[in-house]
């Protein structure tokens, strides 16, 4: 009997694609690894369930966009991070909220701020595109300046590299969450939203929070030269991502719902290591 080949399944992924190639160099885990998972039910709403996968939240992982453990998904420019295909906003209020962070963002720290934003803003024209934003194919999404999103700064800004908005909220300690696009503060949470039929015949909606990793971006994901959550360079803190990143998982799922899972994590800190299902990239990590 024929065995698929042992390169794909052990990689993951093709061993000549830009991710099988990552992770033979060490740079990254491989995707396919057991993971615990926590279901519970929302308090304030019993047809709302919650399932969290608990080996990516109880991870180490942190963002290290702007600093030198980030090697970007473009090995011809680390520098922009993950950042090189411009940002698509989700909705109106994804927009609405981008407009008022622009606003209040000083020109010194954005690198590649557009002519005309002030001028923008004096006009108030409502029909008016933000000059940060262009149409792509009924979508709207930031623009490119040198093949990366127009908030992404480079080595040369004063403020150094990262991202305009990210580096505003924090200086200014706002909160990331809504100071920059949605889709920049999910990643690197994916969250799946879908209505089931329970055995018993009731509809309910099933929230599934998980790790973004690269089959998230669908088959493009294998082509990135590299990707972060798999990384153990950034998987090298102390604080689990449920802590570090409570406001972005408050953002997702609710109050009640992160205290559940917070009380939940707290009480899992208690077990051996051998007793969870860790990450492999903050195992790895915390053996270097």
């Amino acid at each position: 009997m024929n065995q698929p080949s042992s390169s794909a399944v052990f990689l993951g992924f093709p061993a000549s694609s830009p991710a099988g190639r990552s992770i033979v160099a060490g740079r990254e885990t491989r995707p396919d690894f057991p993971r615990d998972w926590f279901e519970f039910v929302d308090p304030a709403d019993p047809t709302h369930y919650f399932s969290i996968d608990l080996t990516w939240v109880e991870s180490t992982w942190s963002c290290r966009f702007g600093t030198p453990e980030c090697m970007g998904v473009d090995a011809d420019q680390p520098v922009a991070g993950c950042c090189t295909h411009g940002a698509y906003l989700a909705d109106e209020v994804d927009r609405d909220n981008l407009y008022n962070a622009v606003a209040e963002l000083p020109a010194e720290l954005w690198q590649h701020r557009p002519a005309g934003v002030d001028e923008f803003y004096q006009a108030a024209d409502p029909v008016a595109l933000e000059p940060w934003l262009e149409w792509d194919e009924g979508d709207l999404k930031t623009t490119l300046v040198d093949g990366a999103c127009i908030f992404a700064n480079r080595a040369a800004a004063p403020s150094g590299p990262g991202c305009a908005l990210h580096q505003w909220a924090v200086a200014q300690g706002k909160p990331v969450v809504g100071s920059k696009p949605e889709v920049c503060w999910q990643v690197p949470f994916s969250r799946v939203d879908e209505w089931e039929e329970r055995p018993d015949g009731a509809e309910v909606l099933r929230t599934t929070i998980g790790e973004y990793d690269r089959r998230q971006w669908g088959g493009g994901g294998e082509d990135f030269d590299w990707w972060c959550t798999s990384a153990p360079a950034c998987h090298t803190g102390a604080t689990p991502v449920w802590q570090s990143m409570k406001a972005e998982l408050t953002a997702l799922i609710g109050d009640g719902p992160y205290a559940v899972l917070a009380d939940h994590c707290a009480a899992r800190q208690a077990l051996p290591p051998s007793a969870r299902a860790q990450h492999p990239a903050s195992v790895q990590a915390s053996n270097l």
